[in-house]
């Protein structure tokens, strides 16, 4: 990181382009993904490569990681996802746009049934065994490192305890590379409970029906 950078400035960075995080809205992702090793792995992508992703010649990785920053994009322009970063105290609010991302996957993975027909444990047990099944691919490096312990910790069961949302919030606190007062921020999800389950059921539908609109271009261009 580069120490001449002001802090605030890296805070802004990390918030918009999320580049130094390891374990944000992987769930959410993840739901959205096709069920196939490659776009399993675009739609996570997203969060670790910057500018052109052409080092991947795979369409489906390429569509993944498209996917995911329309995603992103859509979700922070959300006014309703804006509402829920307020909630955050003043404290941490420049780091609200990450602790909403976990704090919306810990909704969904408390909510999954309402979401999805299919069963929370086996469609994260089979996500697991096809994101760490061997690859051709080159990953990068930090890519590879989160999917070895995304699967061997399950943290898609994590997400369900506010518990393990704190232990997520400090975990990607140690990660920053400059001093910062996110450690303890489970305590914003707890203090705010009832409030920001009212916006996640607010906000997901409405990404539901972006998510599909952008799949159904995507398709009748293909």
């Amino acid at each position: 990181m580069d120490a001449n950078v002001p802090q605030r400035a890296r805070v802004d960075r990390l918030n918009n382009n999320r580049p130094y995080n390891k374990q944000m809205n992987f769930l959410a992702h993840l739901y959205f993904a096709e069920n196939s090793q490659h776009s399993l792995y675009g739609n996570l992508l997203g969060d670790f490569v910057k500018g052109s992703p052409d080092q991947f010649i795979d369409p489906v990785i390429l569509n993944g990681i498209a996917q995911h920053r329309a995603i992103d994009k859509y979700t922070d322009a959300h006014p309703v996802v804006k509402r829920s970063k307020s909630r955050i105290s003043a404290e941490r609010r420049r780091f609200s746009g990450i602790m909403i991302d976990v704090f919306y996957d810990h909704y969904l993975a408390i909510n999954w049934e309402q979401y999805s027909p299919e069963n929370f444990s086996i469609q994260t047990s089979d996500w697991y065994n096809k994101l760490k099944k061997e690859t051709y691919l080159v990953l990068p490096a930090r890519f590879s490192r989160t999917i070895e312990m995304m699967t061997k910790n399950d943290w898609f069961s994590m997400y369900k305890e506010p518990a393990g949302i704190n232990k997520a919030i400090d975990g990607i606190s140690k990660r920053i590379r400059f001093e910062n007062n996110m450690h303890g921020g489970g305590v914003e999800l707890t203090n705010n409970y009832d409030a920001l389950e009212d916006d996640f059921h607010a906000f997901f539908p409405d990404l539901v029906t972006f998510v599909r609109s952008y799949q159904k271009k995507l398709d009748s261009v293909c």
